[in-house]
C-alpha cells in the first residue's frame, strides 16, 4: 500500500512539474506588468546605468543599459530571460560597476527598448490564444538571438579594450544563447541561472572547454535543477559551484526574493575575472 502511494505520488508530481515547465514562461510573463510586486528594496536603488543603443547585422536598432566601472577594465555582459527585460538585472549591474567590472545588460529584440513593430513580445503575448501559438511566435522571435547578443558581445569588447576578459550572465532561456556565443568566442565564465535547455542545447554546453561556472535554480522547479545539476556535475573547473534555494522561483525572480545572490554572483564574478 506504501508503495502504491508513493507511485501516486510520483505521477501527480511529475504532471504537475511537466504543465508548470509548459505554462510558466507564458504566465510569468505577466510579472513584469505589475510594478507593484517588485520589492522596494531593488525598486529605490538608484541606478547610474547609461541606456545605449547599437544595431544588429540586420541593422535592427538594439538597446541595453551600460553600466559602467573601469576603464579599461574586466566586462560581464548580462542576458534576461523569456519573461523580463534587461531591468531586472539592475540591482546586479549596479554591484558589477561598484567592483570596477563594465556591465552591458542586453535588451533582446522583441523586449523592452529593443521592441518594434515588427518585433514585440508584448504584442505576441497579446494576440496569441494559446500556449502551443505562443511558443511558436515566441520561436520564430528568438531565432534572431544568436546574432543579436555577437553584436552585443562586440560592442561591451570595444568599450573595454581587447586584453580585458568577459563573462556572462544568463537566464531560462537565454542560457543557450550564452552557449553559442561562447562556442565562437573565449569568455571567461558563466552565471547560469535556472537554464531551460534540450538535450542538443545541453550537449552543445559540454562540448565547450572547462571554464569556471555558477549555477543557481530552484529544487522544485524540476527541470532546471536536473540541467543544472548535470551540467554542474560535468563541469571540471574548480572555481565553479552551485547553489540551489528552495521553491520554484525562476532565474529572476531568485534575484528578486534573496537580496543576497546578486551579492554573491558579483563577488564571484569579481574572482574569476581577476
Amino acid at each position: 500500500m506504501k508503495k502504491a502511494f508513493h507511485h501516486i505520488n510520483l505521477l501527480k508530481h511529475l504532471v504537475v512539474t511537466i504543465s508548470f515547465m509548459l505554462v510558466s514562461t507564458f504566465l510569468s510573463a505577466q510579472e513584469t506588468s505589475l510594478p507593484t510586486n517588485k520589492p522596494a528594496s531593488i525598486a529605490s536603488i538608484p541606478t547610474s546605468a547609461q541606456q545605449i543603443s547599437f544595431t544588429s547585422d540586420d541593422d535592427f536598432l538594439l538597446s541595453a543599459d551600460y553600466y559602467l566601472g573601469n576603464q579599461p577594465g574586466a566586462g560581464v555582459l548580462l542576458l534576461h530571460d523569456c519573461a523580463h527585460n534587461n531591468k531586472s538585472y539592475s540591482l546586479l549591474g549596479e554591484l558589477l560597476a561598484t567592483q570596477g567590472i563594465n556591465a552591458l545588460a542586453l535588451d533582446f529584440r522583441g523586449f523592452g527598448e529593443s521592441e518594434s513593430d515588427e518585433f514585440s513580445h508584448q504584442a505576441i503575448k497579446k494576440q496569441v490564444k494559446n500556449i502551443v501559438g505562443y511558443q511558436a511566435e515566441v520561436a520564430a522571435l528568438t531565432s534572431y538571438w544568436e546574432k543579436d547578443v555577437l553584436s552585443a558581445y562586440k560592442y561591451l569588447r570595444n568599450k573595454i579594450g581587447n586584453d580585458n576578459p568577459i563573462s556572462i550572465v544568463a537566464s531560462g532561456c537565454a542560457v543557450n544563447e550564452a552557449v553559442l556565443l561562447a562556442q565562437k568566442i573565449r569568455v571567461s565564465s558563466f552565471v547560469i541561472l535556472s537554464p531551460i535547455m534540450d538535450y542538443m542545447e545541453k550537449e552543445h554546453y559540454k562540448n565547450l572547454i572547462d571554464i569556471p561556472a555558477y549555477f543557481v535554480s530552484s529544487a522544485h522547479h524540476s527541470g532546471s535543477t536536473m540541467t543544472a545539476q548535470e551540467l554542474f556535475s560535468w563541469n571540471g573547473d574548480s572555481r565553479s559551484t552551485s547553489q540551489v534555494f528552495k521553491g520554484v522561483s525562476q532565474g529572476h525572480s531568485l534575484l528578486r526574493r534573496n537580496k543576497f545572490l546578486a551579492h554573491n554572483i558579483a563577488l564571484w564574478l569579481e574572482r574569476t575575472l581577476d
